[in-house]
C-alpha cells in the first residue's frame, strides 16, 4: 500500500470514529473511546480535524440574480466578495452573478451578497432624501451612480482588508498547532479541490476590465461613509438569504 493510499484509509477511519456520538446512538463510553482514538491518530499521523473534513465538503454553484440600479454596486464588489470568501465566481449576462466553490463559502457568499444589497437599497433611499443630494446640480443618474461607486469602493476595501487580517490569524494558529509546512498545505489542498471541481465545469471564462465613471466627488463620498456603516460580520446561526436581490 503507498503512503497516500494509506492516508487516506486512516482519514477515511477518522471520519467514522468522528461520526461516534452519542447522539448518533452511541453510548457515552463509545464516544469518550472513539474521540481518544481520534486524538491518537491525529497526533500520529499529523492532520488536523480541519483537513480530514475537507474532503467531505462538496463545490457548489449558485446562480445571483441582480436587478436594478444597484447592480453596478454589487459587480464592482464582487471580486473583492470572492476574495473574501474564497470562492470562484464569473458574471453571466447583465444580471447574474455565479458563485462556484465548498458549499459553506459560497452560502457565506450568497449571505453576504443580500446583506449589502439590502444595506446599499436602504442607504440610497435614505441619501436621496437628504439635503445633499437634493443640492446637486448633476442629473440624478449620475449623482446615484457616483454614491453607489463609492459604496461599492468602502464596501470592497473592507472586505479587502478582513480576509488579510483573517488570513495572518488562521496562519498564526495553524503554524503554532502544526507547523508552517501543514498549515500551508491544509490552504493548497483547498484550493486544488475547488479549481479541480472548477475545471470539471469545463467552462472558458474571459476577463472584462471595466472602469468606473465618477461625476459627483460628493456623492462618491457619501456612498463610502454608507459602505463603511454595512455589517459584514456574519451572525451566528445565520443563513444565506433566498430569492432575489432587492431591486431598490
Amino acid at each position: 500500500m503507498d503512503q497516500q493510499t494509506e492516508l487516506s484509509r486512516v482519514k477515511a477511519r477518522i471520519r467514522a470514529l468522528a461520526a461516534k456520538t452519542v447522539e448518533r446512538g452511541c453510548s457515552e463510553a463509545e464516544a469518550m473511546a472513539a474521540a481518544a482514538k481520534v486524538g491518537e491518530l491525529l497526533d500520529i499521523y499529523g492532520l488536523s480535524m480541519s483537513e480530514v473534513e475537507l474532503r467531505e465538503e462538496a463545490c457548489v454553484q449558485r446562480r445571483i440574480p441582480a436587478h436594478g440600479p444597484g447592480r453596478v454596486a454589487l459587480r464592482w464588489l464582487f471580486p473583492a466578495l470572492l476574495r473574501f470568501c474564497e470562492c470562484r465566481g464569473w458574471t453571466d449576462g447583465r444580471h447574474d452573478l455565479v458563485l462556484f466553490g465548498l458549499e459553506p463559502d459560497v452560502q457565506m457568499a450568497e449571505y453576504l451578497l443580500h446583506v449589502i444589497a439590502r444595506a446599499l437599497a436602504w442607504e440610497e433611499a435614505q441619501y436621496r432624501r437628504g439635503p445633499h443630494y437634493a443640492a446637486a446640480r448633476l442629473p440624478p443618474q449620475a449623482v446615484l451612480r457616483s454614491f453607489r461607486y463609492g459604496f461599492a469602493d468602502r464596501v470592497a476595501r473592507r472586505l479587502d482588508a478582513m480576509a488579510e487580517e483573517r488570513a495572518a490569524a488562521q496562519a498564526a494558529r495553524r503554524a503554532a498547532a502544526m507547523g508552517r509546512a501543514a498549515s500551508t498545505a491544509l490552504v493548497l489542498a483547498k484550493e486544488r479541490k475547488v479549481e479541480e471541481a472548477f475545471r470539471g465545469l469545463g467552462l472558458r471564462l474571459r476577463t472584462v476590465s471595466a472602469t468606473a465613471t465618477i461625476r459627483d466627488r460628493s456623492a462618491w463620498s457619501r456612498g463610502a461613509e454608507a459602505g463603511g456603516r454595512v455589517r459584514l460580520e456574519r451572525p451566528v446561526g445565520a443563513a444565506p438569504g433566498a430569492g432575489r436581490l432587492p431591486r431598490r
